[in-house]
């Protein structure tokens, strides 16, 4: 198989027109140009410079052929080299970031693709909607590189987190709702009313701010609805079906019917992690480290 060497020689001898030249052009002696031009020559089984003239080299008609070809073929090594290169630094190729609902309502995976995409505009940013469970999962497997999650109490080996974003909670009920006249609901107001969370059957997360909100009021949150997504469950609040404790956030989400109300004296905060595998792009780790260093 032929190789960049002797097609670089033989291309900076066509240019040239002398052996020396290219020999100072590829900062090699001549006697390598000659030895790599004969390989090459060996390989393809023809000869592509006419040496009968030592004052000035010219190529045979095979040469003349060639020469295009050898030019293609060296642009293409060079542009796999500086590919790869971008690569293995993670400047290139994609970039897999999962993300939880509220993490594009609260501006976080914005600001993260926002930084990514300044910083190193040759990526290809792939992110995807995925719930927390979904994303701890891809992440294990090496599906994800990045993940933005809820916090849970143990995370996929070698994943490195940290916390992107801190809100409160509101309530979402139907316009309809007698809470709705509330400007700010307390926590014993929420006695005997139905929760719907998207929870995904899991015991962590939102369903322990709703137990939380329960002990605060005295009462025992007894009517919970699982749902699979924040839409789903804000647009059945919205309908009447029942009461929503969601990231403060979600009050970006315009939902007709569906008002928003503060929660009083109950001091809960919800926390978005940024979570990323230890093989992670590395060029990707620095933008996104530098983002958190700004954001303070």
């Amino acid at each position: 198989m032929i190789d960049a060497e002797g097609l670089c020689v033989f291309v900076a001898i066509a240019e040239t027109r002398s052996f020396s030249r290219a020999a100072d052009r590829l900062g090699i002696v001549q006697s390598v140009v000659s030895k790599r031009l004969k390989r090459l020559e060996d390989q393809l089984g023809t000869v592509l410079v006419d040496r009968a003239i030592r004052t000035r080299s010219t190529l045979t008609r095979v040469g003349q052929l060639y020469l295009p070809e050898a030019l293609v073929t060296l642009d293409q090594l060079n542009k796999a080299e500086r590919i790869g290169r971008s690569l293995g630094r993670g400047s290139r190729g994609p970039l897999r970031i999962g993300y939880i609902f509220s993490a594009a309502m609260n501006g976080t995976l914005g600001r993260m693709l926002s930084a990514l995409r300044a910083g190193l505009p040759e990526l290809i940013l792939e992110p995807r909607l995925l719930e927390t469970p979904e994303q701890l999962a891809a992440l294990q497997a090496g599906v994800l590189d990045f993940g933005l999650v809820r916090p849970r109490p143990a995370y996929p080996v070698g994943c490195v987190h940290r916390d992107m974003h801190h809100e409160g909670l509101i309530a979402c009920v139907s316009a309809c709702h007698q809470l709705a006249n509330e400007d700010e609901i307390t926590p014993h107001m929420f006695a005997n009313e139905r929760f719907i969370v998207p929870q995904f059957h899991e015991r962590v997360g939102l369903i322990e701010s709703i137990h939380r909100l329960a002990t605060a009021g005295g009462f025992i949150a007894g009517q919970i609805e699982h749902t699979t997504d924040f839409v789903t469950a804000a647009c059945l609040a919205a309908s009447g079906y029942g009461v929503v404790i969601a990231p403060a956030s979600l009050a970006n989400l315009n939902i007709e019917g569906l008002v928003y109300r503060k929660i009083g004296s109950f001091d809960e905060r919800v926390t978005t992690v940024l979570l990323q595998r230890p093989d992670a792009p590395a060029s990707a780790v620095i933008e996104i480290e530098n983002l958190v260093i700004s954001c303070g």
